[in-house]
């Protein structure tokens, strides 16, 4: 055992140790037995020894029953800090630093550029089209900028926010195009992007962790970085740095005008629940904790949690109709649902967190909704909004972006640091997300490419997903698009909100040139207007890359 334990529990008392205190712990060191009993042991064999007495002084020893309390309470420290690491110790450890994480703080997290792994800062994270520190580049290409002019003229697309990105020629000099592209606007569900980045994140900062570290087992290393955790609490006093508009640090702390920002449940990391265990003795791998359902697995679990608010909408179209007999079908529909769905939820509830994930990013809610919330509790608001924060999604010198602070089912921690609602973005942060995700950047290559994974519309082999309004509007061109790639969030409320990728063939006549662009739509009325709008950014694609709409199936 390490004399390192001394200053650690120091740490954790947030003082320097009594002389009575030191006394225990040595007692615990030099014994290898289990702590407890190892303390019990020797205060019994020294109970009225004269070294008890000579540490009178110290604060275990001031008073009969407050000296009992407190000497309990020490070691119940010492045994979580000492003792054999096991299943329950671990949630003790969780626990811990769930009650000392108080205030929004930034965490270590590590992107890779040029094979390295560097600090997660916004400026390392420029898709390439930032201008400075505060606004974005508009291309100067007139083609693809007077187009996008004409098309925001038409009253169908007036208030919507939207940003085209021509990656057609170089996916790391990008073409940018935008209307609205700082307004802070709900989203309904295009904000599930946010903890999917920060759950591969958060496997990368492990994994980066666990090399700087020398960690030899998982335990080892999840104690490590939730000490790490803890330690962006302390606040040192003096004079706090300015980070963006309205935004300082003091030490690690975010401060606001108002000062700290309070943290809600949940917060922390539930790192067992994220993590796949590994094999005793084997290296410390970081992968996503998986049970291993297929796609036709997942969809009997995801329409069976669904199958009640299905069941409610059948019998609500009934009564409209008047309809006796289907009224009667319908209530049969939904007893039997809801005599199931426990089991169903239950079953979602057990899904790994790499399955519970692809629920989640296939949009079929409520059970997306339920999926989202599962893995919003596993990652907690802290991982997630300092992921936001330090990669520059979310920014208040662009008056906003990318930002979660619900969990889609029951919480609500808050909205962004720059106002606006708990589930929101702005067309500029989508058209940065997806813009880094194409190049591969979004934490680093192989995460990039997992995301993808996540995000690509159907046919997707891993799990089933809900259309993208930006796809079934392009399937209406000459061979549906000849499309390769659609990768895509949707949101779907009262309004409509689409961001995607798209990649597509174009028969030139001298042969197949592929269009690669990124296009975001937020705040449509309803989805046929998104529909049209992909048609028109579209053709401004085509023009900017010397190609008719004729040319690229359009009637």
């Amino acid at each position: 055992m390490s004399r390192s334990h001394y200053t650690k529990l120091q740490r954790r008392f947030g003082r320097v140790l009594t002389d009575c205190e030191r006394y225990y712990m040595e007692g615990a060191l030099r014994s290898g037995a289990h702590v407890a009993k190892a303390v019990n042991d020797k205060v019994s064999a020294q109970r009225s020894a004269p070294l008890l007495a000579s540490v009178g002084q110290g604060k275990m020893a001031s008073g009969g029953g407050a000296r009992s309390r407190e000497r309990a309470a020490f070691e119940r420290e010492i045994e979580i800090l000492l003792s054999t690491p096991d299943r329950g110790q671990e949630r003790e450890t969780a626990e811990g630093l769930r009650r000392k994480l108080r205030f929004l703080s930034f965490l270590p997290h590590f992107t890779e550029v040029k094979g390295k792994d560097v600090p997660l800062t916004p400026a390392v994270m420029d898709p390439g089209f930032y201008d400075g520190p505060t606004g974005y580049k508009m291309t100067d290409q007139p083609k693809l900028r007077d187009c996008l002019t004409e098309v925001m003229k038409k009253k169908e697309f007036r208030g919507m926010k939207v940003a085209l990105v021509d990656l057609t020629k170089d996916v790391g000099q990008p073409q940018l195009i935008a209307h609205l592209p700082k307004e802070q606007v709900f989203a309904a569900s295009v904000p599930k992007i946010a903890p999917m980045l920060a759950a591969f994140q958060l496997c990368h900062d492990l994994r980066v962790a666990r090399d700087q570290k020398k960690a030899k087992t998982l335990d080892e290393l999840f104690d490590l970085v939730r000490d790490d955790w803890a330690g962006t609490q302390h606040d040192p006093g003096g004079k706090a740095t300015p980070f963006t508009r309205g935004v300082s640090l003091r030490g690690r702390l975010v401060l606001v005008p108002s000062g700290k920002v309070a943290l809600g449940e949940p917060k922390a990391p539930r790192l067992e629940n994220v993590i796949a265990p590994a094999p005793a003795g084997g290296a410390v791998k970081i992968e996503f904790r998986s049970t291993g359902e297929d796609k036709a697995k997942l969809r009997e679990i995801i329409e069976g949690f669904n199958e009640p608010a299905e069941a409610r909408k059948k019998l609500k179209e009934a009564r409209r109709k008047g309809n006796g007999s289907g009224i009667k079908d319908a209530q049969k529909r939904l007893a039997e649902a809801e005599k199931k769905f426990p089991e169903f939820k239950k079953k979602l509830e057990a899904l790994g967190f790499l399955e519970r994930m692809r629920v989640m990013m296939g949009g079929q809610v409520p059970a997306s909704n339920f999926a989202t919330s599962t893995i919003v509790h596993d990652l907690g608001y802290l991982y997630i909004a300092s992921t936001l924060l330090q990669s520059g999604l979310y920014d208040t010198n662009r008056k906003g972006g990318l930002w979660l602070g619900a969990d889609y089912w029951r919480t609500e921690w808050r909205g962004p640091l720059a106002g606006g609602s708990s589930q929101s973005a702005t067309a500029g942060s989508l058209a940065a997300f997806m813009t880094l995700l194409m190049q591969n950047r979004l934490v680093n290559a192989p995460a990039s490419v997992e995301m993808q994974a996540l995000m690509k519309k159907e046919p997707n082999p891993t799990h089933p997903g809900i259309v993208s309004w930006f796809k079934e509007g392009l399937l209406d061109l000459q061979n549906q698009g000849s499309l390769k790639t659609v990768l895509s969030k949707l949101g779907v409320v009262s309004k409509v909100y689409d961001c995607a990728f798209i990649e597509r063939e174009v028969d030139t006549g001298k042969g197949i040139k592929v269009l690669r662009y990124v296009a975001v739509g937020l705040e449509a009325g309803k989805k046929d207007q998104l529909k049209a709008l992909i048609l028109d950014l579209d053709k401004c694609i085509l023009a900017n890359n010397g190609l008719t709409p004729q040319q690229g199936g359009h009637p």
